[in-house]
């Protein structure tokens, strides 16, 4: 079982609530650094997240504190694809490399989308100007609601190493899920995310997470 799903959703606590996001954060076993749940509601088909999730080129638009994204690698079979990132942080913290394995899964009955992420440090030898992440799990799951609204929940929890202490940390978390998913419901309204694209998933419903389920109040 994954950290993720781990999680107990009465032992969170909400941090925002608007009438599109709820942002709640949530104790992670074994870690003194908080991971997040982000739910936000978007006014666009379900086809349009994706496109602008496997739209790297534009992550550093949309992704808080991105600056720069790219593909390492396509795994063949549609296994995903190794990512790099680069996040900023304030002087005098190092900026963070991230480098993840993206896997996609789609539930063919409920068109549900999830695509977790995990880290694969060792990808590639670490770069004395930046601290490599070591500890990471995320997930991304889009449902449709309905032709044109759809309902996306980001999970997270990062161990991001290096002198960053975690109470400070844990006062800023829900910068990344809040500036993220606000820029994410500008960005998916662009011309060229309407249409579909074809993205690399698994016919796999069992493998989809959806601990998740608590924390929505319809």
């Amino acid at each position: 079982m994954s950290l993720l799903e781990k999680i107990q959703s009465n032992t969170c606590s909400m941090r925002l609530q608007k009438d599109w996001l709820k942002i709640y954060t949530c104790p992670v076993p074994t870690s003194e650094f908080l991971s997040f749940v982000g739910i936000a509601m978007m006014d666009v088909p379900q086809h349009s997240v994706l496109h602008l999730l496997y739209d790297i080129d534009a992550a550093t638009e949309w992704v808080w504190k991105t600056d720069e994204m790219k593909i390492l690698k396509e795994l063949p079979d549609n296994q995903g694809r190794i990512v790099y990132q680069r996040v900023t942080a304030p002087w005098p913290i190092s900026d963070r490399e991230i480098i993840s394995l993206s896997q996609g899964y789609k539930d063919a009955k409920t068109s549900e989308i999830f695509i977790k992420m995990t880290a694969e440090p060792d990808i590639l030898p670490e770069n004395a100007n930046y601290v490599r992440v070591r500890q990471l799990e995320g997930a991304w799951n889009i449902m449709p609601v309905s032709e044109n609204r759809c309902r996306v929940v980001f999970r997270l929890h990062i161990e991001p190493g290096g002198e960053i202490p975690s109470w400070l940390a844990n006062i800023a978390v829900i910068d990344t899920p809040y500036n993220t998913l606000n820029n994410m419901r500008e960005l998916v309204k662009r011309e060229k995310y309407k249409t579909p694209i074809e993205a690399p998933f698994l016919d796999s419903p069992e493998n989809i997470d959806q601990n998740y389920k608590d924390f929505i109040v319809e």
